[in-house]
């Protein structure tokens, strides 16, 4: 089974330890048969072990400082070359998939050793300086700090206890809300839906099911054939399995009609309200 490792191992954990060791049975053996010397050999003892530890302190700081700084020049690296997004869409798009086996795991994210070292290698021909060996694989620095990054915001966005309006909502913002509404369904969710998409703005993910979203955000004018149509025809440019359209208005007969017969699913504004309720506490009106 592989492993990873979280943090540098301290090198002289092992030989202090021992040493103390030695110091207190030494000091037990000294005790017994030469009060004097004992007494003696306990402060010393006591002075260098002060000393130690302000060392061993002092060079532990600087490792973590130089790790820092390591790891903030890195995340610049990916930043200039354009490889965040890259690492984002990532964890969305396969953060379940290691649920059913053996992978790497953070908060509620799970990934395949295999997807790891895919990403690993993408990376690398990026040419973005990470360090492989298992000891020391920067690849799991990253997805936790960008996975942490994305809980943090889907936390604060999801505290919001005030009724909120569709209406104020532009289609990117609807996107955003379905995203996060999902999330907090157990899905792993690619967003998908920016200029020149192919009639699917998220990609959700769970338990075997691609599920593609195509979102509406409409105030005063119903949601008909197109929006079907639309997603339905896109489910295999995406490689889905399921598809839903999802408005803040209703749909007319004819959308109902033909998302039956093309097994689509329709949430409509009063569904959808109830959805965001329950699952993520927030009134929408």
């Amino acid at each position: 089974m592989r492993r990873q490792y979280d943090s540098e191992e301290n090198p002289l954990a092992g030989v202090i330890t021992g040493i103390l060791f030695l110091y207190i049975f030494y000091l037990i053996v000294e005790f017994l048969t030469n009060r004097a010397n004992f007494w003696k050999w306990l402060i010393y003892g006591l002075l260098i072990i002060v000393f130690v530890v302000s060392g061993i302190s002092g060079w532990n700081r600087w490792r973590k400082n130089k790790a820092k700084k390591r790891f903030e020049k890195l995340t610049d690296e990916i930043r200039s070359t354009g490889q965040e997004e890259y690492i984002i869409n990532f964890i969305n798009r396969f953060g379940l998939e290691g649920r059913s086996g053996n992978g790497w795991s953070f908060r509620n994210h799970f990934f395949d050793w295999h997807r790891i070292d895919d990403l690993e290698q993408v990376l690398t021909e990026k040419n973005i300086h990470l360090r492989s060996n298992e000891k020391h694989r920067d690849i799991y620095n990253l997805l936790r700090y960008y996975i942490q990054q994305k809980e943090k915001k889907l936390t604060r966005e999801s505290i919001k206890k005030d009724p909120q309006k569709f209406a104020s909502l532009t289609g990117v913002e609807l996107e955003k809300l379905i995203y996060r509404l999902f999330i907090a369904m157990g899905y792993s969710v690619e967003w998908i839906g920016k200029s020149g998409d192919q009639g699917g703005d998220l990609v959700a993910n769970k338990n075997g099911e691609r599920l593609l979203i195509q979102a509406k955000c409409y105030r005063d004018w119903s949601t008909g054939n197109a929006a079907v149509q639309q997603v339905v025809a896109a489910m295999k440019y995406y490689d889905c399995n399921k598809a839903m359209v999802i408005t803040t208005s209703y749909f007319t007969p004819e959308a109902i009609t033909l998302a039956k017969s093309n097994s689509t699913e329709l949430i409509s504004k009063e569904r959808l309200q109830k959805m965001l309720l329950d699952y993520l506490g927030e009134s929408w009106s």
